[in-house]
């Protein structure tokens, strides 16, 4: 793995060797600075941030075989937090979900509050659906950080994928009073004020957004432009639910389709169902019939009261 060259230098030549590693590194010219890291661990194996820096770069890489290797004895000589956690970041993108907490557990019992160890333990967890370590990883950054922002999303998508719908939207509107502008999370926190019966205030903020969001016609195309790499979490819930979306919108529409034929044997949708048609219209970019649905629903809901109140 390492080129041998010197084996023996003296320790100032060795900090002079990583000092320059470090500035190739931090000028992109990678290659040299893994040459430049190898050589100060050649000649003084115990040089625990060399292997941290080389095992950096392997990830950046992709090389996360590598870069486990480099982080590992990085560990053994001088136990870090960060370390732990970096090692974990590369057994997870080998998909070694098991490892990947382990160290991920380690770097935690070293520093409690670190926010990136207990975000990446939630995603683990999401991804084996395990439910309640999800959640508590979650709730753990949001008490560390209550502004952090992939957590608050990851934890309104968590808390509306599991129909908790008065906590989704206590969590939707304080991502959104902090960072506004995100039209996705503002289709779900719409969705969920007409699921808990507040139609007029949802078709209020459908109507506005049709006319201040850009994105809001054509929510396929603006969903990866619309995330970054810290909304992570609420990115894939909603890639989760606009798949879901497609599928349901296409047995409604072939259900249709087979309406037109046998018009008998067509039962119009009830309130809820109305509500899920206007959300998968807007998932995929039918704003127009997405407001007809919502329409529909509200009049049947109020229909119903009124029947069910004389």
């Amino acid at each position: 793995m390492f080129s041998i060259i010197h084996p023996y230098m003296a320790s100032q030549d060795i900090q002079s060797f990583y000092n320059e590693a470090v500035r190739l590194e931090k000028s992109g010219n990678n290659k040299e600075a893994k040459d430049l890291y190898s050589k100060v661990i050649v000649s003084d194996p115990a040089f625990h941030l060399a292997y941290q820096n080389l095992g950096v770069i392997y990830a950046k890489e992709g090389n996360h075989a590598h870069a486990i290797d480099a982080f590992s004895k990085a560990i053994k000589i001088s136990p870090d937090f960060k370390n732990c956690y970096n090692i974990a970041v590369s057994f997870y993108r080998l998909k070694e979900y098991e490892k990947s907490v382990h160290f991920l557990k380690q770097s935690l019992h070293l520093e409690k509050k670190f926010v990136l160890a207990h975000l990446l333990l939630a995603q683990i967890y999401q991804i084996q659906e395990n439910d309640e370590k999800t959640e508590i990883y979650l709730t753990n950054v949001i008490k560390i950080d209550p502004k952090h922002k992939s957590a608050l999303g990851g934890l309104a998508m968590y808390y509306y994928e599991r129909n908790r719908y008065p906590e989704s939207l206590r969590m939707l509107e304080r991502y959104l009073l902090l960072y506004p502008g995100n039209a996705q999370l503002r289709l779900i926190q719409s969705e969920i004020l007409a699921k808990q019966g507040h139609y007029k205030a949802s078709a209020n903020l459908l109507v506005e957004m049709s006319k201040t969001d850009a994105g809001f016609t054509s929510f396929n195309q603006t969903l990866e432009a619309a995330w970054k790499e810290e909304d992570e979490m609420a990115k894939e819930s909603l890639h989760r639910i606009q798949g879901k979306a497609k599928k349901k919108l296409k047995e409604f529409q072939a259900k249709l389709e087979l309406s037109r034929e046998n018009p008998e044997e067509f039962a119009p949708p009830d309130p809820q169902e109305a509500l899920d048609l206007s959300l998968l219209y807007l998932f995929n970019g039918n704003p127009e019939k997405a407001m007809q649905y919502l329409v529909f629903a509200q009049k049947m809901k109020e229909n119903t009261d009124s029947t069910g109140s004389s």
